[in-house]
């Protein structure tokens, strides 16, 4: 009986380790979504982080030296941007994107969900203001699930951010951690999410639970904001949605859509999406709108409530999607 129990607890840990590893280097696939990689066009950038690291990042210039810094999410790098990059470069923004430490290919860091992400992402914003001509230029964030968290929690600390888009954050990190287990695994959070915080620290020296973006986004309260979310709850539950869009301030927007899953907003309803994304960053970054804006795009929020709207298509995608 007590090899039994002996056996049963050494599986058991093995399980946790091994699921541990996988969360924290996790594979990084090249995920597309059908449109071209513009590693190509873009000119690679070294970007120092302290005095010894760097991040590495792809630089397309825009008619408009206007820019938008690209953060990717969990388990995805700078490629994933290029979905996005592409529709606001073709309307004339200078794009930037970057590969989390987490999720480059040599000498990756192990994943954080936002102490390591937010160092890399200062570093890039602190990089492009010291770049000749590029000190006074209105720039703007664009974040996916993880890296829309740290979006905003990057806006939050610096002033001279303009405007954020943040497609499908997380409310705080310890809530991602729980939801992972509830609404991925189907498995109950507690004790398996304190565990796996418990782990994370162990092993990076950083507590995974700890970005509150939920506050930084009140931080935000007079800055324009544009949330991108879902409530279908595959990976994030209505519980986080309802927090954030509550957190939003008067400069704040919400679409919230209920048909698709986490982050595919672009993907089912691209036409909509880039009409939107497009309006709000070149509106905040002093170009003009090249588009017309999708019939049921938010107005001017009332009583400081988020404005939902149904996810619906009201606009033809502004190019044919490729298979």
């Amino acid at each position: 009986m007590r090899n039994a129990v002996v056996f049963l607890l050494s599986a058991v840990l093995l399980l946790l380790a091994g699921s541990a590893w996988i969360a924290l280097y996790p594979a990084v696939p090249q995920d597309l979504g059908g449109v071209d990689n513009l590693d190509g066009r873009a000119q690679a950038v070294r970007i120092p982080v302290g005095e010894d690291d760097h991040v590495d990042g792809w630089w397309l210039r825009g008619a408009h030296p206007a820019t938008v810094l690209l953060f990717a999410g969990y388990a995805r790098d700078h490629r994933r941007m290029w979905r996005y990059a592409q529709f606001l470069h073709r309307q004339g923004l200078t794009v930037l994107t970057v590969d989390f430490r987490s999720a480059r290919q040599k000498g990756r860091k192990p994943t954080t969900l936002g102490y390591w992400e937010l160092h890399d992402a200062r570093a890039t914003l602190d990089w492009l203001r010291k770049r000749p001509g590029m000190g006074g230029v209105r720039v703007g964030l664009f974040g996916e699930s993880l890296g829309g968290s740290v979006a905003l929690a990057l806006a939050a600390e610096r002033a001279d951010v303009a405007g954020v888009v943040a497609d499908c954050p997380f409310a705080t990190g310890e809530m991602a951690i729980a939801d992972g287990f509830r609404c991925v695994l189907r498995l109950p959070p507690s004790p398996l999410a304190q565990i796996a915080r418990q782990v994370g620290r162990l092993v990076t020296g950083h507590d995974p639970g700890a970005l509150d973006v939920t506050q930084a986004l009140r931080t935000l309260s007079a800055r324009p904001v544009l949330l991108v979310q879902t409530r279908l709850g595959d990976r994030f539950s209505p519980t986080q949605v309802d927090r954030l869009n509550a957190a939003l301030g008067r400069g704040g927007e919400s679409w919230t859509v209920d048909d698709v899953k986490h982050t595919q907003a672009w993907l089912v309803h691209r036409g909509e999406y880039e009409l939107r994304v497009g309006r709000f960053l070149t509106t905040h970054l002093g170009l003009v709108p090249t588009g017309l804006a999708p019939r049921s795009a938010p107005g001017p929020r009332k009583g400081g409530a988020p404005i939902r709207t149904a996810a619906h298509e009201v606009a033809q995608p502004l190019e044919k999607k490729r298979p």
